[in-house]
């Protein structure tokens, strides 16, 4: 199955748009646990509520060797229905690009990757050569300092507005294979960016601990198509708890957050401040 087949089936048959980011820090889980039995025990108590998961190259490369041997076994170990985005921002010309792609699909076996187009589409269509899987670029991202570039020229007329352009044009070559990242906490943005590019499904992480707007999220994140979004929460979820309880929290923080969001698509916004 390709990774939109994936995506489409994870959620219509679990009823949610939750992606969990799987960012495993040394300092925050139970110290008798290893990288990857602490990334699979979330995976367990977690599986029945997501339609994706997003696991951070940076985090698993921390832990050294041992943490590239976990990132490429918690790939294989969740279950192949559900989509997995290897959330590495690759970012680099034609053919380094193509070592990036041919480690993200062949070596780690992850079904999407998330790249930075700052120089250019070569950073992106080495990647697009993978026939089914998918390329998330980063269009708006979290971070205050991302003004700096992606705001120029003008606000009227950014930088991430010609970016979007672009990727429409190359989706209409590679269908189904591009999606755009486009964080909760630009919630102006966000809604211009679906006004910009209706057709292409969002990645929008930058829920939970980054405190970004759930609702905006919900209202703009669906594509013309019925795509739903990948609303992308780590934080909240995987450190609910950092006792030896973190797999029962995580479980009934991802059971909430699958709900909130249910809620909220069915016109029940959530009140400000209860996002986190």
């Amino acid at each position: 199955m390709s990774f939109i087949e994936k995506l489409h089936t994870a959620q219509q048959q679990r009823d949610s748009w939750l992606c969990i980011g799987l960012d495993p820090t040394a300092d925050q889980i139970p110290s008798n646990l290893d990288v990857l039995t602490f990334s699979k025990r979330i995976v367990d108590a977690t599986l029945d509520y997501v339609c994706a998961y997003k696991p951070s190259l940076a985090f698993y490369l921390a832990w050294g060797p041992d943490g590239i041997h976990a990132l490429q076994e918690v790939i294989a170990y969740i279950p192949p229905e559900i989509p997995v985005i290897l959330d590495a921002k690759f970012g680099d010309i034609d053919y380094a690009a193509g070592h990036y792609a041919r480690a993200a699909f062949e070596m780690l076996g992850a079904d999407a990757v998330t790249v930075s187009p700052y120089v250019g589409m070569d950073a992106v269509t080495p990647l697009l050569r993978y026939e089914g899987k998918m390329v998330f670029v980063l269009v708006r991202s979290a971070n205050t300092t991302g003004n700096d570039f992606q705001l120029w020229p003008n606000d009227s007329s950014p930088l991430f507005r010609y970016v979007t352009a672009q990727l429409n044009t190359l989706a209409d070559k590679y269908p189904d294979q591009i999606g755009l990242g486009v964080a909760a906490t630009q919630a102006r943005d966000l809604g211009r960016i679906r006004c910009w590019a209706p057709s292409l499904p969002f990645l929008i992480p930058g829920l939970g601990a980054q405190g970004g707007d759930l609702n905006t999220s919900v209202e703009q994140g669906l594509s013309r198509d019925g795509t739903g979004p990948l609303l992308s929460v780590t934080r909240s979820i995987i450190y609910a708890s950092t006792g030896d309880d973190f797999a029962e929290a995580a479980r009934q923080a991802a059971h909430d957050w699958s709900q909130r969001i249910r809620l909220t698509r069915a016109g029940h916004p959530t009140p400000s401040g209860q996002e986190r």
